[in-house]
């Protein structure tokens, strides 16, 4: 079983290295990129070091109108910039395999980058991404074109691969899996933003069928895995139990990486409560439904990581006794 650990939130991981607000910001930690390179670097090598095997570029909310807009640059600066978020990811790639290289222990050797892709109605910065509202009243062709061009430097500037991430509305996913048909070469992942104690993404849309109906949309094999992120971890489970349970049927492989269960609040931050869970506990559920991309999102720390990564691997070695 082949199971590939994701890092965790990059907002919260970036906290530790700078003192400056990032929530609220409408770059969200795209700004670092320009303010401040070192401690996006940073992120990623602490990511790294606590065991992910894929991480993924600080361009979440990033955007070339969105840069040029808030940073007020050029076209060609902001286009400049979103190259730049690939470069420090690479860079800290090269330099963890280099600092690990004797280290026949380390078990993510060959890390990978995922070009990190939030949905549209992030940019819009009215709060429809947790609604998925925008998918109703926005044109396809508006998202595909607000997407392909951050796309198309994501891939120029050499990802791995993508993340198609926290989509909130069916129509805003079929747009990016039409558009990633353009990318023959281009495997991503495609995940979902759902509501709280529910089967359906925000918009209201049932996740099971808009998932599967992407999933088998794509070219074969493109898509490598389909799932939910920046949930509750006591909500995965529900929205993804059914899609491998007919063992006749296609196993399609699938991706979580939640947050820590907090709930988020304008005025008060992130509000801790007691039916918070830590992720690791759920691993052996989690890998038994078939989800084989496992990591974090808001509030997950390296050291997160790092648990999730050992619970993968007592997981493993209970399987071969």
């Amino acid at each position: 079983m082949e199971v590939n650990i994701l890092d965790g939130g990059f907002s919260a991981q970036l906290s530790t290295h700078v003192g400056a607000k990032i929530d609220g910001d409408p770059l969200w930690t795209s700004r670092f990129l320009a303010t401040n390179p070192d401690a996006v670097y940073a992120t990623h090598l602490d990511f790294l070091r606590a065991g992910a095997d894929i991480i993924e570029t600080n361009t979440y909310q990033a955007s070339v109108s969105g840069l040029m807009k808030h940073l007020s640059i050029t076209e060609e600066e902001s286009k400049n910039l979103l190259c730049e978020a690939v470069n420090f990811a690479k860079k800290a790639v090269k330099d963890y395999t280099k600092e690990t290289s004797e280290n026949d222990k380390i078990e993510n050797k060959n890390p990978l980058i995922a070009g990190s892709c939030g949905p549209y109605g992030a940019s819009l910065l009215d709060g429809s991404e947790y609604n998925g509202a925008y998918g109703k009243t926005t044109h396809r062709e508006i998202m595909k074109h607000w997407h392909k061009s951050r796309i198309d430097i994501l891939v120029d500037a050499g990802i791995d691969l993508l993340a198609l991430e926290t989509i909130p509305c069916y129509q805003e996913a079929e747009t990016l899996v039409e558009l990633l048909r353009e990318y023959p070469n281009v495997k991503a992942w495609l995940s979902f933003s759902c509501k709280r104690n529910s089967l359906n993404i925000v918009d209201g849309s049932n996740f099971e069928e808009v998932a599967t109906r992407c999933y088998r949309m794509a070219l074969p094999g493109q898509i490598v895995a389909i799932g939910v992120n920046c949930l509750a971890p006591t909500d995965v489970t529900p929205l993804l139990k059914n899609i491998n349970k007919d063992e006749k049927n296609e196993f399609i492989p699938l991706i979580a990486y939640p947050n820590s269960g907090e709930i988020y609040s304008s005025t008060e931050g992130w509000i801790w409560n007691e039916s918070c869970d830590s992720i690791e506990n759920f691993v052996p559920e989690w890998l038994e439904l078939g989800i084989r991309y496992l990591g974090g999102c808001c509030r997950v720390y390296s050291e997160n990581i790092k648990s999730i990564r050992k619970a993968v691997n007592n997981f493993k070695t209970k399987l071969q006794q």
